[in-house]
């Protein structure tokens, strides 16, 4: 289902806008292609880009035509806009406000007005993502007047365009009781809905969500359940049978891909990754399970299609591939020929054969792009990098893989007109379809 390439992607949209800048780094990476559900003719796709404001005014979403590299429109969001998401089947494009603690929606291509959706004062939402059209769950890092001692999930309407509940990221175990602080990401399973949320509290823990409570129902940290150590992303395999889990360990080895069932409260398997693992995206085509590996500039591919924890391994790993300096995400082409790395370190991408694993080219990106993001789209023609440190969206085409636009981001004060240049609004995240 096309909406798990997402939630890998806010993940590291949480860990690595909100988390790294302390240490002086920004990492940043990818969305890939989501079918349109109807409503749009099927040969016209977008890509919409998501600017955060470093003025502390309001960000903003950049709406792209595929076909013709034109910027359709740019739309207020809240303050500190950091992530977007479709619901599953809906038209409607969510995009979580953590400066304002607000939740903005709207149906892009459509000139829909934008409702401003209000969480709780305090909640700063970092996360947002579902695989139902009834509901889109909002993951919260902040404590509010509901959860002061934990972060939460807050849960909105589809229909009504309002939270109807506000859950704190809070479990006992064995006497113990778990608190879920510094929360940074969610997968949902499509088989059975539950939801596992990212947290980093005392090297890291997931929480088990489920809606139909709403209630946390399990928490599986390092000591209870067999969790690596520091959690950075998650992703559902196609069926919702099975959770990844990237975790980073001490940071100076390698790192772990847990695997969860679906339900389940425990670490069923794992197998082991690069140094700093940071990013993970399922490739719905090929039905591969990708992970870009900051610390030794490489990117994991495993088989999702043969999962078998209690196995040696418990998944199988298809290439170890090594592309540029600090992989930040992937974005695989929908027709299962290309993959495409954003390296933040060499600001440039990588380019690798779906079939060989073979690096084929690299594209370098303009000076100082620190690359956050980057996303395919369904027509297989193009990719797009969030360039975060130049305040532009580089477009490049897959015929030739060069370079056909770098589309400046939004101003950061609308109007703007002197002194020259006038400070641009920067790009965070991108969501296609």
């Amino acid at each position: 289902m096309k909406f798990l390439r997402e939630t890998a992607l806010l993940a590291l949209t949480a860990f690595l806008l909100l988390f790294l800048p302390a240490c002086g780094n920004q990492y940043r990476p990818v969305a890939n292609p989501i079918v349109s559900p109807g409503g749009q003719p099927q040969d016209s796709h977008y890509a919409w880009v998501v600017n955060s404001n470093p003025s502390g005014g309001q960000g903003s979403t950049t709406e792209i035509d595929v076909s013709g590299d034109s910027n359709l429109a740019v739309n207020s969001m809240g303050v500190g806009s950091i992530a977007a998401a479709f619901p599953f089947n809906s038209l409607a494009l969510y995009v979580a406000n953590n400066g304002d603690d607000t939740v903005s929606e709207y149906l892009p291509t459509l000139a829909g007005a934008v409702t401003t959706i209000s969480l709780l004062p305090g909640s700063h939402p970092v996360a947002l993502s579902s695989a139902q059209n009834t509901a889109m769950y909002v993951v919260n890092s902040g404590a509010n007047s509901a959860c002061p001692n934990s972060g939460s999930i807050s849960t909105i309407s589809t229909s009504t365009l309002a939270v109807s509940n506000t859950t704190c990221l809070v479990f006992t175990l064995d006497g113990t009781v778990v608190y879920g602080t510094n929360p940074l990401a969610l997968a949902q399973s499509p088989a059975d809905f539950f939801i596992y949320i990212l947290s980093q509290n005392n090297g890291g823990s997931v929480f088990v969500f489920n809606p139909s409570g709403p209630e946390i129902t399990g928490a599986i940290t390092p000591q209870h359940g067999g969790l690596g150590q520091n959690p950075v992303s998650a992703t559902a395999s196609l069926d919702g049978n099975w959770i990844f889990v990237v975790t980073q360990g001490d940071g100076s080895g390698p790192g772990t891909l847990d695997i969860i069932s679906a339900g389940s409260t425990t670490v069923a398997g794992s197998v082991s990754l690069g140094v700093q693992p940071t990013f993970s995206m399922i490739d719905p085509n090929l039905n591969r399970l990708y992970v870009a590996n900051t610390g030794d500039n490489t990117v994991s591919v495993f088989d999702t299609t043969n999962v078998n924890p209690s196995g040696s391994p418990a998944i199988p790993l298809l290439a170890t591939v090594k592309v540029g300096t600090t992989p930040i995400g992937v974005a695989a082409l929908p027709n299962g020929s290309l993959f495409y790395v954003a390296n933040s370190g060499s600001d440039d991408v990588t380019v690798v054969s779906a079939n060989s694993f073979s690096p084929l080219t690299t594209v370098a990106l303009p000076t100082g792009a620190n690359p956050v993001w980057i996303a395919s789209e369904p027509s297989s023609s193009k990719i797009y990098v969030a360039d975060n440190g130049t305040s532009e969206t580089t477009i490049i085409q897959t015929v030739d893989n060069t370079i056909t636009l770098n589309m400046p981001a939004p101003q950061q004060v609308s109007g703007c007109t002197s002194p020259p240049p006038c400070a641009l609004q920067q790009p965070v995240m991108i969501v296609t379809r």
